[in-house]
């Protein structure tokens, strides 16, 4: 099935859209992802199994079915285009696909809310704060940033950096995660944000989770399509960083920086061969890379 058809097959499902009983329309959108799906849907792995488990979430209906992307956004672009006239109505749809219909009904939760949180952004912003709580994946973490927190970052930065900002240190990983990807992304759009950005980014290094510093360092790099300057500035103020999770995320903003902007950062060979010499030990290996790609500049 391709995108446009997966569209129009769920406007036909929303002609029927009850607000006060979502179920049906729920199950009707999910047999239309699933038809457009090849083969059968995977197992869980164990860690899935797991967190799935906790959060009471056990059921056929969490099976990820592998459905490719396009056609989850075009389904989710269709409800967002009729829940952002109706945001109230949408809302509980929006949460039901997002907490009961997996990897799919998480995505295409995700783009719908886009729409809607632009039409009603301080309705819709904490509901996807509260989903970002419930993620048991980078993938759909970053749908939610990306597909229901950036269009209205982006439209409207002076009203919604700060609070972003404030969750960059947020207790919960997911929301961390997203907060820091949806702030990295602006600059690419708004380059004059970029120092901004920069700096409510900050305070996210030496966070210890994978996930979280791997956003981070994509972020910076992001930001750096915005301006160089103020990356390059961060990096050099941060270069006497000796913990482990702090050097990781510094040198692979370097180690992964985009061919074209590694020569405008190659002026800070002198700062790696300094980290080198103070890092932990198990961070040297990545100090050693960074210093590498600089070197080749």
């Amino acid at each position: 099935m391709e995108p446009k058809e997966a569209a129009l097959r769920a406007r036909e499902v929303l002609e029927d859209y009850d607000a006060a009983a979502p179920d049906a329309t729920a199950l009707a959108l999910a047999a239309v992802w699933r038809e457009a799906t090849p083969g059968a849907p995977p197992d869980l792995t164990p860690e899935q199994a797991r967190l799935l488990r906790e959060r009471g979430m056990e059921g056929a209906r969490f099976q990820a079915a592998d459905t490719p992307v396009p056609v989850l956004n075009a389904m989710g672009a269709e409800i967002g285009r009729q829940g952002r006239r109706r945001v109230a109505a949408f809302l509980p749809l929006a949460r039901l696909l997002w907490d009961g219909y997996g990897r799919e009904g998480r995505i295409v939760a995700a783009v719908a809310l886009g729409p809607m949180e632009l039409a009603e952004p301080e309705a819709v912003v904490p509901v996807v704060y509260a989903m970002a709580r419930t993620c048991t994946s980078w993938e759909e973490c970053d749908q939610l940033a990306m597909k229901a927190w950036e269009p209205v970052l982006r439209r409207d930065p002076e009203a919604w950096l700060d609070r972003f900002g404030s969750w960059v240190l947020d207790e919960n990983k997911w929301v961390r995660r997203a907060a820091v990807t949806a702030i990295g992304r602006l600059p690419m759009k708004q380059a004059a944000y970029t120092a901004r950005c920069v700096d409510l980014l900050a305070p996210a290094l030496g966070d210890g989770d994978s996930d979280v510093k791997r956003a981070l360092s994509f972020g910076l790099r992001l930001c750096a399509r915005g301006e160089v300057q103020p990356v390059k500035r961060f990096l050099r103020d941060h270069g006497d960083a000796t913990d482990a999770d702090s050097v990781w995320v510094l040198c692979d903003v370097v180690r992964s920086l985009w061919h074209a902007l590694l020569p405008e950062f190659a002026d800070l060979l002198p700062v790696y061969r300094r980290m080198l010499d103070r890092a932990e030990p198990r961070a040297r290996r990545s100090v050693e890379a960074a210093i590498r790609k600089l070197e080749s500049a």
